[in-house]
Protein backbone atom coordinates (compact mmCIF):
# COMPACT_ATOMS: atom_id res chain seq x y z
CA UNK A 1 0.00 0.00 0.00
CA UNK A 2 0.99 3.53 -0.66
CA UNK A 3 2.26 5.44 2.32
CA UNK A 4 3.54 2.35 4.14
CA UNK A 5 7.23 1.90 4.58
CA UNK A 6 8.87 -1.04 3.02
CA UNK A 7 9.99 -3.55 5.64
CA UNK A 8 13.32 -5.11 5.37
CA UNK A 9 13.77 -8.86 5.44
CA UNK A 10 15.42 -8.58 8.84
CA UNK A 11 12.47 -6.81 10.33
CA UNK A 12 10.08 -9.37 8.90
CA UNK A 13 12.07 -12.19 10.37
CA UNK A 14 11.66 -10.90 13.93
CA UNK A 15 13.81 -12.06 16.85
CA UNK A 16 15.52 -15.38 16.41
CA UNK A 17 14.60 -17.79 19.13
CA UNK A 18 16.66 -20.77 18.04
CA UNK A 19 19.95 -19.19 19.06
CA UNK A 20 19.72 -19.21 22.82
CA UNK A 21 22.37 -17.44 24.86
CA UNK A 22 24.93 -19.75 26.35
CA UNK A 23 24.98 -19.98 30.14
CA UNK A 24 27.92 -18.44 31.90
CA UNK A 25 30.56 -21.07 32.47
CA UNK A 26 31.72 -21.48 36.03
CA UNK A 27 35.40 -21.56 36.63
CA UNK A 28 37.04 -24.42 38.45
CA UNK A 29 37.92 -22.26 41.39
CA UNK A 30 34.37 -20.90 41.83
CA UNK A 31 32.71 -21.94 45.04
CA UNK A 32 35.98 -23.02 46.62
CA UNK A 33 37.48 -21.24 49.61
CA UNK A 34 40.18 -18.86 48.55
CA UNK A 35 39.09 -18.95 44.94
CA UNK A 36 40.81 -15.64 44.18
CA UNK A 37 44.22 -16.89 45.37
CA UNK A 38 46.45 -18.65 42.95
CA UNK A 39 46.97 -22.34 43.59
CA UNK A 40 50.59 -23.32 44.30
CA UNK A 41 52.37 -24.89 41.44
CA UNK A 42 53.10 -28.53 42.33
CA UNK A 43 56.02 -28.48 39.95
CA UNK A 44 57.71 -25.85 42.10
CA UNK A 45 56.78 -27.15 45.57
CA UNK A 46 57.92 -30.70 44.82
CA UNK A 47 61.57 -29.92 44.04
CA UNK A 48 61.73 -27.56 47.03
CA UNK A 49 60.71 -30.31 49.45
CA UNK A 50 63.11 -32.73 47.82
CA UNK A 51 65.93 -30.24 48.12
CA UNK A 52 65.17 -29.70 51.80
CA UNK A 53 65.09 -33.44 52.44
CA UNK A 54 68.37 -33.88 50.60
CA UNK A 55 69.97 -31.08 52.59
CA UNK A 56 68.82 -32.62 55.87
CA UNK A 57 70.22 -36.01 54.86
CA UNK A 58 73.56 -34.50 53.90
CA UNK A 59 73.75 -32.72 57.25
CA UNK A 60 73.05 -35.93 59.12
CA UNK A 61 75.69 -37.78 57.13
CA UNK A 62 78.20 -35.00 57.78
CA UNK A 63 77.47 -35.16 61.52
CA UNK A 64 77.96 -38.91 61.57
CA UNK A 65 81.23 -38.65 59.69
CA UNK A 66 82.40 -35.87 61.99
CA UNK A 67 81.56 -37.94 65.07
CA UNK A 68 83.39 -40.97 63.71
CA UNK A 69 86.49 -38.95 62.82
CA UNK A 70 86.39 -37.26 66.24
CA UNK A 71 86.26 -40.61 68.03
CA UNK A 72 89.12 -42.00 65.95
CA UNK A 73 91.21 -38.91 66.65
CA UNK A 74 90.54 -38.97 70.39
CA UNK A 75 91.55 -42.64 70.70
CA UNK A 76 93.81 -43.33 67.74
CA UNK A 77 96.40 -40.58 68.26
CA UNK A 78 97.09 -41.46 71.94
CA UNK A 79 97.39 -45.14 71.06
CA UNK A 80 99.78 -44.38 68.22
CA UNK A 81 101.91 -42.15 70.41
CA UNK A 82 102.02 -44.69 73.24
CA UNK A 83 103.00 -47.56 70.93
CA UNK A 84 105.81 -45.53 69.38
CA UNK A 85 107.06 -44.55 72.85
CA UNK A 86 107.09 -48.19 73.96
CA UNK A 87 109.07 -49.31 70.94
CA UNK A 88 111.50 -46.40 71.09
CA UNK A 89 112.03 -45.92 74.83
CA UNK A 90 111.36 -47.13 78.34
CA UNK A 91 107.64 -46.42 78.27
CA UNK A 92 104.92 -43.94 77.42
CA UNK A 93 106.27 -40.42 77.32
CA UNK A 94 106.41 -37.36 75.10
CA UNK A 95 104.81 -38.83 71.99
CA UNK A 96 101.97 -40.26 74.01
CA UNK A 97 101.34 -36.89 75.66
CA UNK A 98 101.44 -35.08 72.32
CA UNK A 99 99.11 -37.61 70.71
CA UNK A 100 96.65 -37.35 73.60
CA UNK A 101 96.51 -33.56 73.51
CA UNK A 102 96.28 -33.36 69.72
CA UNK A 103 93.67 -36.10 69.57
CA UNK A 104 91.51 -34.40 72.18
CA UNK A 105 91.79 -31.04 70.41
CA UNK A 106 90.87 -32.58 67.06
CA UNK A 107 87.87 -34.34 68.60
CA UNK A 108 86.68 -31.08 70.16
CA UNK A 109 86.93 -29.35 66.78
CA UNK A 110 85.22 -32.08 64.74
CA UNK A 111 82.47 -33.13 67.14
CA UNK A 112 78.93 -31.80 67.07
CA UNK A 113 77.49 -29.45 69.65
CA UNK A 114 76.03 -32.22 71.86
CA UNK A 115 79.32 -34.14 71.59
CA UNK A 116 81.42 -31.39 73.16
CA UNK A 117 80.43 -32.47 76.64
CA UNK A 118 81.49 -36.05 75.88
CA UNK A 119 84.89 -34.93 74.61
CA UNK A 120 85.62 -32.86 77.71
CA UNK A 121 84.49 -35.49 80.21
CA UNK A 122 85.89 -38.45 78.28
CA UNK A 123 89.39 -37.06 77.69
CA UNK A 124 90.88 -38.09 81.08
CA UNK A 125 89.31 -41.54 80.87
CA UNK A 126 90.70 -42.15 77.39
CA UNK A 127 94.19 -40.94 78.40
CA UNK A 128 94.31 -43.16 81.48
CA UNK A 129 93.00 -46.25 79.72
CA UNK A 130 95.37 -45.88 76.78
CA UNK A 131 98.39 -45.26 79.00
CA UNK A 132 97.68 -48.24 81.27
CA UNK A 133 96.67 -50.50 78.39
CA UNK A 134 99.79 -49.84 76.33
CA UNK A 135 102.05 -50.22 79.35
CA UNK A 136 100.44 -53.45 80.46
CA UNK A 137 100.46 -54.91 76.94
CA UNK A 138 104.16 -54.10 76.55
CA UNK A 139 105.24 -55.45 79.98
CA UNK A 140 102.70 -58.00 81.25
CA UNK A 141 105.23 -59.82 83.45
CA UNK A 142 105.89 -56.72 85.58
CA UNK A 143 102.26 -56.47 86.72
CA UNK A 144 101.49 -59.92 88.05
CA UNK A 145 99.91 -60.45 91.46
CA UNK A 146 100.37 -57.59 93.90
CA UNK A 147 102.41 -55.57 91.44
CA UNK A 148 99.26 -54.75 89.49
CA UNK A 149 97.97 -52.39 92.21
CA UNK A 150 101.33 -50.64 92.45
CA UNK A 151 101.46 -50.31 88.67
CA UNK A 152 97.92 -48.91 88.51
CA UNK A 153 98.80 -46.23 91.05
CA UNK A 154 101.87 -45.32 89.05
CA UNK A 155 99.82 -45.14 85.86
CA UNK A 156 97.37 -42.68 87.44
CA UNK A 157 100.14 -40.47 88.80
CA UNK A 158 102.09 -40.53 85.54
CA UNK A 159 99.09 -39.85 83.34
CA UNK A 160 97.58 -37.10 85.50
CA UNK A 161 99.49 -34.18 83.87
CA UNK A 162 98.51 -35.43 80.42
CA UNK A 163 94.88 -35.79 81.49
CA UNK A 164 94.78 -32.25 82.90
CA UNK A 165 96.37 -30.81 79.76
CA UNK A 166 93.95 -32.66 77.48
CA UNK A 167 90.93 -31.45 79.45
CA UNK A 168 92.24 -27.87 79.41
CA UNK A 169 92.75 -27.97 75.64
CA UNK A 170 89.28 -29.45 75.10
CA UNK A 171 87.68 -26.73 77.22
CA UNK A 172 89.56 -24.01 75.33
CA UNK A 173 88.41 -25.37 71.98
CA UNK A 174 84.81 -25.73 73.14
CA UNK A 175 84.73 -22.16 74.49
CA UNK A 176 86.21 -20.85 71.25
CA UNK A 177 83.62 -22.67 69.16
CA UNK A 178 80.78 -21.41 71.37
CA UNK A 179 81.93 -17.80 71.09
CA UNK A 180 82.31 -18.13 67.31
CA UNK A 181 78.80 -19.60 66.99
CA UNK A 182 77.32 -16.71 68.96
CA UNK A 183 79.13 -14.13 66.87
CA UNK A 184 77.77 -15.68 63.70
CA UNK A 185 74.23 -15.81 65.12
CA UNK A 186 74.03 -12.21 66.42
CA UNK A 187 74.47 -10.38 63.07
CA UNK A 188 71.86 -12.63 61.47
CA UNK A 189 69.35 -11.69 64.18
CA UNK A 190 70.08 -8.01 63.78
CA UNK A 191 69.61 -8.20 60.02
CA UNK A 192 66.26 -9.92 60.40
CA UNK A 193 65.13 -7.34 62.96
CA UNK A 194 66.08 -4.41 60.74
CA UNK A 195 64.40 -5.99 57.71
CA UNK A 196 61.04 -6.20 59.48
CA UNK A 197 60.88 -2.48 60.14
CA UNK A 198 60.24 -0.10 57.21
CA UNK A 199 63.18 1.99 56.07
CA UNK A 200 65.63 -0.08 58.11
CA UNK A 201 64.38 1.45 61.41
CA UNK A 202 63.48 -0.47 64.50
CA UNK A 203 59.89 -0.92 65.59
CA UNK A 204 60.34 1.40 68.54
CA UNK A 205 61.86 4.15 66.40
Amino acid sequence: MAGQRARTPYQDAGPRTEDRPLPAQRTRTAGRPGAGAEAPDPGVAGPTRLQRAGTARRRQQARRRGGLVAALSAVGLPVLGGVVDEFGGPGVGVLFAAGSVLGTAAAAVLCSRPGRWWVVTGAPVVVLLVASGVEYAAHPDKYQGGNLGTGALRWVVGAFPVMATAVGVALAVVVGRTVADRRRAVPAGRRSGSADAPGGRSRRG
